[in-house]
Order: structure tokens, then sequence, then C-alpha cells
């Protein structure tokens, strides 16, 4: 079944029908809403009631996915922790994907509003089209860029950038957590490539190793190193290496603790999605580190913000 609302009244009910409906998405089940932005929702319905918003988007731990035509997004938002801990974006070029109208999306309902020209919203509830609507948004979301933002953004959990060692002939690609300087604080290049390739010297399972990732993070202080070893698949060489991974805890191996977090999962498929794009695994190596969101790398170098 579809319920259908349209609204083409006032311009006072019509935005208090907007406010309406951002207040139910910021009660979303799916913990997720989807956005189309081509409005300014400050300028809609007001500063104090868009910060409202906000507030119980971030108490309600709702995460918020925002596709814009808009290259350079300007400050929008008082609430830092908002910014950093619900909202994620992308730009995607008019000559792509058009926005001529803003578009709400969240549990089964899809709201299209415009305030600009024709002032009016349409409310479609219906499980179908909704899901319709999350897979056309997230295929767009692939196709998308990072925007440039006139604001500083710092999610609560990223990466550094990756740094490259070469340890008998092996090349080791380190990713350094964004906790990780609290237990690596005031490493050196030369004194982390050597607390890596002891690691790997101890331990004859690295012999076979075609290259390594490598993850450094920390653990009430203590250093954690997840290492990631990926060697020639002699079964099924379509899928690629075959991976493993070995957990460390000050040099020790540690069994205790889980193999992966979701951030870290995450960055192995951005390597393993440039690794297949590349001619060849020397070229993979060789080439440009991967192009992570901005919501899971920070862009900046770990030896000089360990301190």
């Amino acid at each position: 079944m579809i319920m259908l609302e349209l609204t083409n009244k006032t311009v006072d009910e019509t935005i208090r029908k907007i406010y309406d409906i951002s207040l139910k998405s910021a009660q979303a089940k799916e913990k997720k809403i989807y956005i189309y932005e081509k409005s300014n929702l400050s300028k809609m319905i007001g500063i104090k009631k868009a910060e409202e918003l906000r507030k119980r988007f971030l108490k309600n731990n709702i995460k918020v996915q925002q596709i814009t035509n808009i290259a350079t997004l300007p400050k929008f938002s008082k609430n830092d922790e908002f910014l950093n801990n619900c909202m994620i974006f992308r730009y995607i070029p008019k000559e792509t994907f058009t926005i001529y109208n803003d578009i709400l999306i969240f549990d089964n309902t899809v709201a299209f509003y415009d305030v600009e020209e024709n002032i009016q919203l349409t409310i479609i509830e219906n499980k179908n089209f909704a899901t319709n609507q999350k897979q056309l948004f997230l295929n767009l979301w692939e196709q998308g860029q990072l925007p440039k933002l006139r604001f500083e953004y710092k999610p609560n959990h990223s990466f550094y950038n990756s740094i490259d060692f070469h340890i008998q002939k092996k090349q080791i690609i380190v990713w350094p957590d964004a906790d990780a300087k609290d237990s690596y604080k005031y490493f050196s290049e030369k004194e982390l490539l050597s607390y890596i390739k002891n690691i790997i010297l101890s331990d004859k399972y690295y012999n076979n190793a075609s290259y390594i990732i490598a993850f450094i993070w920390s653990l009430n202080g203590e250093k954690m190193v997840d290492m990631w070893k990926f060697n020639d698949n002699h079964i099924d060489d379509r899928s690629g290496p075959l991976g493993n991974v070995k957990v460390y805890r000050e040099r020790k191996a540690c069994n205790e603790l889980g193999l992966a977090s979701g951030n870290t999962l995450l960055v192995l498929g951005y390597e393993e999605k440039l690794r297949r794009q590349s001619k060849n695994l020397k070229s993979y190596l060789n080439g440009p580190i991967p192009k992570l969101p901005m919501e899971i790398m920070n862009g900046k170098d770990f030896f000089k913000n360990n301190k």
C-alpha cells in the first residue's frame, strides 16, 4: 500500500510539514537517512529549529549520507559533534545528476520538497518504493567525489596516510589508526620500521608472503598491530591472493582479541579494489594509495602528528 501526501498550500504550512518529516527522520528505525541536498535546512526552518534537529540526530545516533551538487560545502552547523559523528558527504556534478528537489529517504518514507521555486512537499510511504530509492541513492553515491569543505572535519575514527616499508624484498603497507599515536608516541619512521621488522623476521609464517598490510593501533596505551599477510592463490587465481591475519600486542601474538574492526575491513576493501584495477601486483604496489572516504581518512602524516 502506498500512502501519498501532497502539500501545495501556504509557505508557512509547507515549511512546518518539512520540519515535521525531518523530525520524524531523526527517529529513523534503521538509524540511517539519505538526503539529496539542494536547499539549506537552516534557511528553510530557521537556525534554532535546524540545530535542535541536529541534536536529535546526534542523540539518536542517526547516520546521514548526503549527496550534493555543491563542489565546496560551507559550514552549515555550529554543532561540530553532529558534523563529525553523523554526517558523510558526496559531491555529484550536475552533468551527472542534477538535484532539482531536496529528497529525504528513511525507513519506508520518501519525501520530496522544494522551497526555492514551487513551494511544495510530497511524502510517499511505501516499503518497496523506499527500498528502490535507497538502492538508486547508494549506486549514485559510489560515483560521487569527496567535496571540499569550508570547515574542519574530524571524524571520530580515522586513519593517517599509509606508510610503505620494504623488508626482505616484501612490501609492507602500514596504516596508522587515529589512536595509534597514544601508544606509538614519538615513534620515528625508522623506529616503526624496526618494530614491524622485528615481528616479521621472528615468524616464518611470513616467509611466503607476497605483501603485507599492517594496521597499528592502541589498546589502553599498548602497541597493537594487525598483520594481514597476502600470498599467491594456487587454487583459484581469479579471486586474487589469499589473506590471513595475526594480531600482536607489544610484539607478541595475541589470540584473545577480534581480528578486525569495521574500518579496517573498509580499508582492506579499498586496497583490494585498487589491486584488481591495477595491471599486475607490481603496478599495484608501486602505484598510488587508495582514495579512502574522508570519514575514515584524515589525510595527514602520522609522524608529524604523533608528538
